[in-house]
């Protein structure tokens, strides 16, 4: 097989485990390099004792890697360095739990498009074919669940997924690194995401990482565009800007309350099965009502300053009752491409089960209160009400 051909992806159903989600022995940092993870995993403050044990096999895993990531290094190296993104990628942006999943697996359907599946974004130093590459891939796609823990939607290797994941691996700026190394979780965030107080040496590395893990994907993808999904770039806009001139952005988003909701249960689902270290469980509704602002405001501001024909703008509800003319009407003000031939794989992708089903406004009345005195002006923004028995309550 050549380098710039891919094996062919197995839509098939593979034995997986099932019952609960238990803390998983391998975990995503398995996937870093040698050279890399005693940096990681120092510069974070380091693993509570129970971890030791993931630590172990992350270290064998890099020690058996280490052969096949320096042939592949070696092999890509011209490749990447000359690697053009022509034409630019295409980025869906919005805070966590807005739809972005949602979105990302239709317009994922368009054969036009190129994205990294789970077995680039957990493996993103040694995905090229080669004679190892099946094996690991088997290894990866056997330990994986069978739904994603947050929400219950089917993860297979054949849907696109988040590159965020293989940034954090890479040794590099990543929202993951809050799921990782949670113990000072809106500090890391603030970092890692937001990028403030972030040194010019650690945003060079973020971009070089995040270009060479693109540049490698899209290689093995000649003449498709790039289409990429990654909540934690709402705060990064201007940043790839720079990095992919001519990018274009499609923000999506969803009442605020539901996306608190949601948002809770991501990190009380995925900090038990990825977290390095101990926690404050009670910290998490706090991290959550500070940094939606933080992520949203950014977000909406530097869309402002982007050319109208390079971004546009969708609601999770609209998305919800019309997924077709949606993206449509996506393609047609980003002028992405022809749907008219895309049309019916949109059709028939938007009846899979690929969404979890609403959240509702099932909170307590202090969070309630909290959330509206905290969101009222970004829920004006986005040009949301707040639910009726709140409106009554605050309309003074």
């Amino acid at each position: 097989m050549s380098l710039g051909q891919r094996m062919p992806i197995q839509h098939q159903s593979h034995a997986r485990r099932s019952g609960s989600q238990k803390r998983p022995i391998v975990h995503f940092l398995a996937g870093a390099r040698l050279i890399n993870l005693p940096r990681i995993l120092w510069s974070h403050g380091g693993v509570s004792g129970r971890s030791a044990f993931q630590v172990m096999v992350m270290v064998a895993s890099a020690l058996a890697r280490t052969p096949a990531c320096v042939v592949e290094a070696v092999r890509v190296a011209r490749r990447v360095r000359e690697f053009s993104f022509d034409p630019p990628p295409v980025f869906i942006v919005g805070h966590w739990r807005s739809g972005t999943t949602y979105l990302h697996n239709l317009m994922s359907r368009d054969p036009a498009f190129c994205f990294p599946t789970i077995t680039d974004v957990a493996r993103p130093f040694d995905f090229y074919p080669s004679p190892v590459e099946p094996i690991t891939r088997w290894v990866l796609l056997r330990l994986l669940p069978p739904t994603r823990p947050m929400d219950d939607v089917p993860l297979e290797p054949h849907l696109p997924q988040e590159e965020e994941i293989a940034t954090a691996t890479m040794g590099a700026l990543s929202f993951f690194n809050c799921l990782y190394f949670p113990k000072g979780l809106s500090d890391v965030f603030a970092k890692e995401v937001l990028f403030d107080g972030v040194s010019a040496e650690a945003l060079k590395s973020w971009g070089e990482s995040l270009r060479y893990f693109l540049a490698k994907l899209a290689a093995l993808s000649p003449g498709r565009r790039l289409l990429l999904k990654n909540p934690a770039h709402s705060a990064r806009v201007p940043h790839l800007r720079a990095l992919f001139p001519g990018a274009k952005f499609i923000h999506i988003h969803r009442h605020p309350f539901h996306v608190f909701r949601s948002t809770q249960k991501l990190y009380r689902r995925l900090l038990p099965l990825l977290a390095l270290q101990r926690y404050d469980q009670a910290g998490i509704d706090e991290h959550i009502m500070w940094a939606y602002p933080q992520v949203v405001n950014r977000l909406v501001d530097s869309l402002q300053d982007l050319p109208a024909a390079d971004v546009t703008t969708v609601s999770y509800d609209e998305l919800l009752a019309d997924p077709t003319e949606t993206i449509a009407r996506i393609y047609r003000e980003l002028d992405i491409g022809d749907f008219s031939c895309v049309r019916p794989l949109i059709q028939r992708a938007a009846a899979q089960k690929f969404r979890s089903s609403p959240a509702t406004f099932d909170m307590d009345e202090d969070t309630l209160s909290r959330l509206a005195l905290l969101w009222r002006p970004v829920l004006d923004r986005l040009g949301y009400a707040m639910p009726t028995a709140m409106q009554r309550a605050y309309t003074a």
